[in-house]
């Protein structure tokens, strides 16, 4: 697990980027130049800063013709084990499945895991993003433990592979306590364990010591009310709030959890999170498939964020968020990838726009005040991203991290569009191919096209078909004795 930083594109104190388009204020403008200090941020932006003729002292000019720059997306939610499970639990020979069948799927993977193999897994899925634009992960971590029962090794393989990848991370550091409201963990479960109040507490703070300031955070999070007893997460709450992190939970996923919190507190889980626990800024709710209005409407009051993933939510059979509802009462939305089974940021934002067009059978559902949609989905995957994990990214502005993207204007994908056209171009027609340079903390971490795996860097030591031909053998085992109980 190599810890070695990549070099430096900048040669001296500086580099100015001269893209022919940079993404600015909502918008692609043209002939700006963007300065890379050498602390990793982003200094001077504006027209002409640097030119051939007129040398500015140790900067060096770096020309993109026919690229545009935008800052690096940030992807608030990922589950980066999960990336092995990509092709596996899609057949369904014992009936239609559900979010609790592919959980125990899910489980037979994690019974698998070590911390060699999850830092294999992490660090091919973490290639996989810097290859999509994504610069910045929150990575929701729950497996603790290595088979041993032992903590701390797993924790440390999620953050090496992100080193490794050259990824910007925030390490959402979960607590995860029970198997359901009231119920033990079992199985796959028991490696998530993460104790009692205080032993969870000291493994952050060691944690936190261990990372490198320059693209390593963390933040304390609770998974869901049924993971971890109410008064737990009230306390987590204010542990967060007392060492100055973001917190996130999964809230409202599924029906069945509201329906056994109702059961338990004579409460919905969102009517909990606005009355017990202090939503501001720095909290983020993921899904919130299944919300009541009103309770979003006093989340949303109080200045959460909430986080949707698309693809994810789509795989799962989870239900249709409200996206219109929240940007209409003023809430920002983020995005996660989470479970990993696709990695495109333009597919995951035109689904939040295309899920209501077939709901509504209308299109244009998400547009601004100006009767545009592009902007708004890309401040999803930027702006509001950044904001819930609490990072200083997300925008083309002096003193933000300098994370950023280019895309080639001559590639295919991008036919006939213009500086007016290309927002709608890249998140209504596009995938990943057209992306091209890709910068981390001013690094340059992927100079050219991927063309097959080996182009997103050195294979890992096992090979990700070799793991996934052993975890496939695993599930159909399991499948094969479960079947009876999954559902």
């Amino acid at each position: 697990m190599s810890t070695e930083p990549r070099e430096r594109l900048m040669a001296g104190p500086a580099a100015i980027l001269a893209p022919e388009l940079a993404y600015v204020g909502g918008r692609f403008e043209r002939d700006l130049h963007v300065e890379l200090r050498a602390d990793g941020r982003i200094g001077r932006v504006g027209r002409r800063l640097l030119d051939r003729s007129d040398p500015v002292a140790g900067a060096t000019l770096i020309e993109l013709p026919r690229r545009a720059l935008l800052p690096g997306f940030v992807n608030a939610h990922s589950h980066a084990f999960q990336r092995g499970l990509r092709g596996l639990g899609e057949s369904f020979p014992a009936g239609a499945g559900s979010f609790w069948s592919w959980r125990e799927a899910m489980y037979s993977l994690v019974d698998r895991l070590d911390p060699t193999s999850l830092h294999e897994l992490s660090l091919r899925c973490f290639r996989e993003m810097l290859a999509a634009g994504i610069t910045t992960v929150g990575e929701f971590h729950y497996v603790h433990r290595d088979g041993d029962g032992r903590w701390a090794a797993m924790d440390d393989a999620v953050l090496a592979a992100a080193r490794d990848a050259g990824i910007r991370i925030v390490l959402l550091q979960c607590a995860y306590r029970t198997g359901a409201i009231g119920q033990p963990l079992r199985g796959g479960q028991v490696r998530f364990d993460t104790a009692g109040h205080a032993e969870f507490l000291a493994a952050f703070d060691r944690l936190a010591e261990a990372l490198d300031p320059r693209t390593q955070s963390a933040a304390i999070v609770a998974h869901s009310v049924r993971a971890v007893p109410w008064e737990e997460i009230i306390a987590l709450r204010a542990a967060a709030r007392e060492r100055g992190t973001v917190f996130h939970m999964h809230v409202e996923e599924v029906i069945p959890e509201i329906e056994d919190c109702l059961e338990a507190y004579g409460r919905r889980p969102m009517q909990m999170v606005v009355d017990d626990l202090e939503v501001d800024s720095t909290f983020t709710a993921v899904h919130c498939t299944h919300t009541a209005p009103s309770d979003m409407a006093r989340f949303v009051a109080a200045g959460g964020t909430v986080c949707l993933c698309p693809l994810t939510e789509g795989n799962l059979g989870d239900g249709v968020h409200d996206a219109p509802g929240i940007l209409a009462r003023g809430g920002r939305i983020a995005f996660g990838t989470d479970l990993n089974s696709r990695l495109c940021v333009f597919e995951e934002l035109r689904w939040i726009e295309y899920l209501h067009r077939l709901v509504r059978r209308e299109r244009g559902v998400l547009r601004d005040a100006e009767g545009v949609v592009s902007p708004r989905l890309l401040a999803i995957a930027t702006e509001h991203g950044a904001r819930a994990l609490g990072v200083e990214a997300g925008r083309i502005a002096e003193g933000r991290h300098a994370d950023l993207f280019t895309v080639d204007l001559d590639h295919a994908e991008l036919d006939g569009a213009d500086a007016r056209s290309l927002a709608d171009a890249l998140v209504f027609g596009c995938g990943n191919a057209a992306i091209e340079q890709v910068w981390v903390d001013g690094i340059e971490r992927r100079a050219a096209p991927m063309r097959g795996s080996a182009a997103a860097g050195p294979p890992p030591r096992e090979t990700a078909a070799r793991l996934h031909g052993r975890v496939a053998g695993g599930l159909s085992a399991d499948f094969a004795g479960r079947k009876g109980t999954l559902g």
